[in-house]
C-alpha cells in the first residue's frame, strides 16, 4: 500500500514527486498488472512517469492492442479489442490530492482481485499519469510540508495555505500547463502529447 511504502497514511503528509516515482516503480517490480513508462523530463528534470494498467494477457499483446485500437475511428471491426483509457492528475502543483489519489488508485488496480476490476482490467488497458506537473508539485509539496503544525491547522489564512509568489500552480516558467495542451510549448506537454498521439486514448 502507499502507507507501507511512504510510512505515513496518504492524507497526513504531502509526497514528494521522487517518492510517488519510487513508488510506482516498486508496484511495478511486484505486479504483473502494471509497465511503468518514462516519457520524459521537465525543465528541472524530474522524470515524467505513466503506467500501463491492464491484465498480465493485455501485457502479452500490448502492440496489437494499442494498433487495433487506433483503427476504431476508422472501422467497428476492432470495437472487442480492450478500450485505452488515460487517467492524468496534478496539472496544478497545488492541488495536490490528485496525486494522492493517483497513488491509491494505481495500488488497487494492481491489488485487487474483485470481479469488477478484473472485468477492468481485461476490458482495458489504462494509462495512468499521476503528475502532469512534477516542478510545481514539489514547489507546493515542499512549501506545505516546510510550514505545516503538529496539530493541523484548517485557518485559510494560516502560513501552510499561503504559499508565496510564484506557488506551486505553474510548472518551473511559471505557466499554467492547463494552457499548453494546444500549443504544446513546454516539455511537460510536449511529452504527454507524444504518448497521447501514440495510443490516442
Amino acid at each position: 500500500t502507499p502507507e507501507q511504502f511512504l510510512g505515513y497514511a496518504i492524507g497526513t503528509h504531502h509526497t514528494r514527486h521522487d517518492q510517488v516515482v519510487e513508488y510506482f516503480k516498486t508496484l511495478d517490480e511486484l505486479s504483473n498488472r502494471m509497465t511503468l513508462l518514462n516519457i520524459g523530463n521537465t525543465y528541472e528534470h524530474r522524470p515524467q512517469i505513466t503506467a500501463i494498467i491492464t491484465s498480465p494477457e493485455n501485457h502479452t499483446n500490448l502492440e496489437d492492442i494499442r494498433q487495433k485500437h487506433l483503427q476504431r475511428n476508422i472501422s467497428s471491426q476492432y470495437n472487442n479489442v480492450p478500450l485505452v483509457i488515460l487517467l492524468g492528475y496534478n496539472v496544478h502543483g497545488n492541488e495536490p490530492s490528485s496525486t494522492e489519489a493517483a497513488m491509491l488508485t494505481a495500488y488497487y488496480l494492481v491489488a485487487s482481485d474483485d470481479d469488477e476490476t478484473r472485468n477492468w482490467l481485461n476490458n482495458m488497458v489504462i494509462l495512468l499519469d499521476p503528475v502532469y506537473n512534477p516542478d510545481g508539485r514539489d514547489r507546493h509539496s515542499h512549501w506545505a510540508n516546510m510550514h505545516k503544525a503538529a496539530a493541523l491547522v484548517g485557518d485559510p489564512m494560516d502560513r501552510e495555505h499561503n504559499e508565496v509568489w510564484p506557488g506551486g500552480r505553474t510548472n518551473h516558467y511559471w505557466f499554467d500547463l492547463n494552457r499548453d495542451w494546444f500549443l504544446g510549448v513546454h516539455p511537460e506537454s510536449r511529452n504527454r502529447l507524444k504518448l497521447f498521439h501514440q495510443w490516442r486514448p
